[in-house]
């Protein structure tokens, strides 16, 4: 499950348009933070995705994605020009495809930030994908979920909104603020849907006698929607939205990434899935397993904080300017020349790896989860005055108008504040094992935990 928001220019400070998404997914599901760089292809060329091979575009530009380990596609990411996508699972009533041999949305999205300038090129390469390729197959790593999906797409002029139910589709311009969940949300306020939507939604039945098409009255799966609850974060995401409407801040994105909504001492187990920071527990083992804030603005590179960790709560983010070169990225490592992605915090899976920022990551949030009251006053301590100063220190650099030196100032922050997680997890684990057990936590809950944490090879 999972959730995306925008603040576009007259609903933000500065003018700035804002995307902000937590992908979640299963607990071992590590997402690595992936710089792909642009390039030229030979015609006749071909791209393999996640499930299936496709025709390559001849020049692709360069983006920074977080991408599930295993998958060719993205849950989110920001392009050169400054294009960011976020997609999400919605459940309608349209058959599923579950054969492998189809794009999946994680797919359309990475595919739409590689080829695309401007956000309404990106919204008609996702819609051109789905018509011609289709949409289906595993989008989960243990191959049992299948699901359909919608898209936020935004750059420094606007956003819109795509939602689709197999080959359907629908979408809208957004203005102000909107947000979006695991559920279908455009009604009958679409800007353009797919040709004879309406009269395909009449013959199946979908809507009644003398009524028009509400896309997401028509054609939502109820049942699987209400106990996704993504009508419940979305209500969440935009109330909170909506309270700072025409002052939204890069802070205000991160505090609505990281909230419970409920009270503190949160109680990870409880109600798990009406959280947008949400963490595994419960019949559904989902989790946040990573966050993205992109800050778009005209004639600026697109600035992106990625956690690079899951749990936004307990994370730090860290900064990137992307840009079309790994120069321009200021990432230390040589400009490889071949068009190779690289992977900035270490190649994570689902197996324990210590040395990546992923599991360092994991280090923190699963101590945490199982003595939260005690631990968590320690976690926001550490990050909160290093990542407020930070934000602060960038943003006045970045707007200033003088970008010379600007990636090579990001990745010093971003090791810094690397480092600073690599620090943190090794005194969380220190005061794990000499702090008092929590004995609030449900056996059941420790046990769930267990299991996961065996799975993955990683050790309490």
């Amino acid at each position: 499950m999972c959730d995306t928001l925008v603040s576009t220019t007259d609903s933000s400070r500065g003018g700035l348009v804002l995307l902000a998404k937590n992908s979640d997914r299963e607990p071992n599901e590590a997402q690595n933070v992936t710089y792909v760089p642009g390039r030229t292809y030979p015609a006749g060329s071909e791209v393999r995705c996640t499930h299936i091979s496709i025709p390559q575009v001849r020049q692709t530009y360069s983006a920074l994605i977080s991408r599930p380990y295993w998958m060719f596609g993205a849950e989110m990411g920001v392009n050169e020009h400054g294009v960011a996508i976020g997609n999400e699972a919605v459940f309608t009533r349209e058959p599923l495809r579950k054969k492998n041999e189809y794009l999946t949305g994680m797919d359309m999205l990475r595919l739409a930030l590689e080829r695309s300038k401007r956000a309404m090129e990106a919204r008609d390469t996702i819609l051109e994908l789905l018509m011609h390729h289709g949409q289906g197959g595993a989008h989960a790593l243990e191959g049992t979920k299948y699901y359909h999906n919608s898209f936020m797409i935004a750059d420094p002029e606007g956003a819109f909104v795509v939602e689709t139910a197999g080959s359907w589709w629908v979408w809208k311009k957004i203005t102000g603020i909107y947000s979006i969940s695991n559920g279908l949300s455009i009604g009958e306020d679409y800007d353009e849907g797919a040709p004879g939507l309406a009269e395909y939604a009449r013959k199946k039945g979908f809507i009644g006698k003398g009524m028009s098409l509400n896309f997401a009255r028509d054609f939502s799966d109820k049942l699987y929607t209400h106990f996704a609850r993504g009508q419940v974060r979305r209500c969440i995401s935009h109330d909170m939205l909506f309270q700072k409407m025409g002052d939204v801040t890069t802070g205000d994105m991160m505090r609505i990434l990281r909230t419970h909504a409920m009270q503190e001492p949160f109680r990870p187990w409880k109600r798990s899935m009406e959280r947008i920071c949400l963490h595994a527990g419960g019949l559904i083992s989902t989790q946040t397993t990573g966050s993205m804030v992109a800050v778009l603005a005209k004639g600026s590179s697109p600035l992106v904080y990625m956690t690079g960790t899951s749990a936004p709560c307990m994370s730090i983010y860290k900064p990137h300017l992307v840009a079309g070169s790994y120069a321009g990225m200021g990432i230390d490592k040589p400009h490889l020349g071949d068009g190779r992605e690289l992977d900035l915090y270490g190649t994570a899976t689902d197996r324990y790896d210590g040395t990546t920022l992923w599991w360092k990551g994991e280090e923190i949030h699963r101590r945490v989860l199982l003595n939260y009251g005690s631990l968590m006053p320690r976690v926001i301590k550490e990050k909160e005055s290093v990542e407020k100063i930070m934000i602060e220190e960038i943003e006045k650099k970045w707007r200033s108008g003088k970008p010379s030196g600007l990636g090579e100032y990001m990745r010093k922050h971003a090791l810094s504040l690397t480092e600073r997680t690599r620090e943190l997890a090794e005194n969380i684990q220190s005061d794990y094992e000499f702090c008092d057990r929590d004995d609030a936590v449900p056996c059941w809950f420790r046990l769930q935990w267990h299991r996961i944490n065996r799975k993955s090879a990683f050790q309490l």
